[in-house]
């Protein structure tokens, strides 16, 4: 193997490492390179080349090599390339397959035959396109070799079909949370059932979204979501009815729940209530869209060029060009000011930003602390 080449692996397979794993990771090169010399010394050279080709950079593929090291000895022509052609077949770019194969070393290490195409072939008959085959690749690492591992998503998705979920809901589960489709048969059995026992229907996409929620918390992380919202005054009942409107809710942190809680209660005037059935509200972000909005409307009030209190889908949960369209552009003769609030270059702005930090100050008072942390 040429020098110039052994000394880059030995670069790419000890970037980034602890010592320890630094002296392994050398040892492991040593012996790749005395067993490249053997080979064809043109080959990996040639493995490089056809992985760039595919869409790989250099930092992308230091990074597959130091997880697969051996891929260097594999055949280019007759072991890799009609793997590669097959994932660019079913639509994969160049662009996301070296982040799939990164994230998938094993694929490579697979027979196309016996495994990749047996295993493509049963996630595309759960979903729709070869589209959303792509997008479930891209959102999950695979096991793609573990038969147990497929069983469980074909028993999973009957359970969703026997129940009467639309495929298009199937798709979204599986296209975007594909750890929960193929997890464990009886733990998502478990979720479903949950989910259906909380009222959801499953004609809706908020009963797979629901789904992928329980199947990913713990009992643990779920009490203590629900003993957040109690401390804002939520009953069960009202915590029941903000779950089944956005199921993400209860995923959010307890540090950006407490934050959004205490403005849209205290600065923005909204009840328990209002926010309960438009709990979607509680995930957009502060900075960009709550303070800015809320510096908008108070002008509006202030110079009494709204009369009625808006309710808090209208001013939050639209979107931005709806926002700017009824409550900025249409006032021409104040839209310069609102504008500038809305961009944060204004006094009102940097009042509602400071309620970040009265509220950290007002939290430890309060015994909250804990959470800020």
């Amino acid at each position: 193997m040429g020098e110039s080449l052994q000394k880059n692996l030995h670069l790419c397979l000890s970037n980034d490492t602890s010592r320890t794993e630094t002296q392994v990771i050398t040892r492991n090169s040593l012996k790749l390179s005395k067993r490249l010399q053997i080979k064809n010394p043109n080959s990996p050279n040639a493995v490089i080349q056809l992985l760039k080709t595919y869409g790989f950079s250099d930092s992308q593929l230091c990074s597959y090599v130091k997880k697969h090291p051996f891929v260097l000895l594999s055949d280019p022509e007759k072991t890799l390339l009609p793997k590669l052609k097959f994932f660019h077949s079913i639509g994969v770019s160049t662009t996301d397959l070296p982040k799939i194969l990164i994230g998938n070393t094993s694929f490579l290490t697979k027979s196309l035959e016996k495994t990749i195409i047996p295993r493509y072939e049963i996630i595309r008959s759960l979903v729709r396109n070869d589209e959303e085959v792509v997008s479930t690749m891209k959102h999950g690492s695979w096991n793609v070799h573990s038969v147990w591992v497929v069983n469980d998503a074909v028993q999973n998705i009957e359970v969703l079909r026997q129940l009467g979920v639309p495929q298009g809901c199937i798709s979204l589960l599986v296209s975007n949370f594909p750890s929960v489709a193929f997890a464990k048969h009886s733990k998502f059995v478990e979720a479903v059932n949950i989910v259906k026992e909380i009222g959801f229907d499953p004609s809706k996409s908020n009963f797979v979204l629901a789904v992928q929620v329980i199947a990913k918390m713990d009992k643990e992380i779920w009490e203590s979501r629900l003993k957040i919202f109690e401390r804002w005054g939520w009953s069960r009942d009202l915590c029941r009815l903000a779950f089944r409107k956005y199921p993400q809710c209860m995923m959010i942190s307890e540090k950006k729940i407490m934050k959004t809680m205490s403005f849209l209660v205290k600065d923005m005037g909204f009840t328990q209530e209002d926010i309960a059935k438009s709990p979607m509200i509680l995930n957009r972000n502060f900075e960009k869209t709550l303070v800015p909005r809320y510096a908008v409307v108070k002008i509006l009030k202030s110079k009494g060029l709204i009369k009625r209190d808006y309710s808090i889908t209208s001013i939050i949960s639209i979107s931005e060009k709806k926002f700017l369209g009824r409550f900025v552009t249409r006032f021409q003769k104040d839209a310069a000011l609102l504008m500038d609030a809305y961009n944060g270059h204004n006094e009102i702005y940097a009042s509602a930003t400071g309620c970040i930090q009265k509220f950290y100050q007002s939290s430890e008072s309060n015994g909250f602390c804990r959470l800020l942390s």
